[in-house]
């Protein structure tokens, strides 16, 4: 018996090869800002320095599973204070936060310097990432690779 592939079924694992290869091909370590390479912004100056570090804990912790934030996906914390976003190794993912909502980047004002441009902040699993956020308001989170991952971290004064 011949069995024939369909083509669309083919084309579609090319393209989930293609979207899995392309998001985890440029990661850093450390505190953001450190090590730039080729595919990643200078380091800024001490002027402005990032508020994203590793390690680091915040006022409050929201932590991500392989598709979907796993708790956390409401916290308040009062302006100046950080919120840490954990991507656990062993049950993590590759994420890439940025503010807005079904995976599409939004500006909001207000919001920290990390979540400033639709290039987001990239984890992948075992990252651990520490953001303050400066301004009172509230804001929502969103991964640009799973539109359906949704925080709001609501900042008060």
């Amino acid at each position: 018996m011949n069995r024939r592939i369909p083509i669309t079924g083919v084309l579609l694992a090319l393209c989930a090869l293609l979207a899995l290869a392309g998001c985890g091909s440029t990661t850093t370590t450390g505190t953001v800002g450190t090590s730039p390479t080729a595919t990643t912004a200078p380091a800024p100056t001490a002027t402005t320095a990032p508020t994203a570090t590793t390690g680091a804990t915040g006022a409050a912790t929201v932590e991500m599973g392989a598709v979907s934030f796993a708790s956390g996906t409401s916290v308040s914390i009062k302006a100046g204070q950080a919120v840490t976003f954990d991507d656990p190794s062993a049950s993590g993912g590759i994420h890439d936060l940025v503010t807005g909502s079904h995976g599409s980047f939004k500006a909001m004002a207000g919001a920290p310097s990390e979540f400033a441009s639709s290039s987001g902040i990239m984890f992948n699993p075992g990252d651990s990432k520490t953001i303050t956020f400066p301004t009172a308001g509230t804001y929502t989170i969103t991964c640009t690779i799973h539109p359906s991952m949704l925080a709001t971290i609501t900042v008060t004064k």
